[in-house]
């Protein structure tokens, strides 16, 4: 079930391994980790999966909807980040990702689209 992966996407999360979190993508998956900014490949999902890890805080998950057409899912799914980040400052981050997920061969979910930030206009 797709929700199996918004699950594993959190548990990877608090393992605080950028490496373990980019297991729940397609190889040439894309994140949006700022409105308008897509990265594609893990060389480039890897540092932005590092600068949100490197904040220490949890992030909390609850899927809205999930809509399934085959092997192909879209998830919107609620999210956000509170507390002091480990280097002092205050974090307050959320949003409503809009994600498109795509169950391989193994059977196993993984993100095609990771879109943190839905449909927030572009930064800049």
């Amino acid at each position: 079930m797709t929700h199996a992966l918004v699950s594993a996407y959190e548990k990877a999360f608090a393992s605080a391994s950028a490496v373990a979190l980019d297991r729940c993508y397609e190889p040439d998956a894309v994140l949006v980790p700022r409105p308008g900014t897509p990265l594609a490949g893990a060389a480039q999902r890897i540092p932005a999966h590092e600068h949100l890890l490197g904040f220490g805080l949890p992030m909390t998950v609850s899927v809205r909807h999930a809509y399934v057409a085959g092997d192909i899912a879209l998830l919107i799914v609620d999210w956000s980040m509170t507390g002091t980040s480990r280097q002092g400052f205050p974090v307050d981050l959320s949003g409503t990702a809009t994600d498109v997920a795509r169950r391989g061969d193994d059977g196993v979910w993984r993100y095609v689209i990771d879109n943190p930030f839905g449909v927030a206009p572009p930064v800049g």
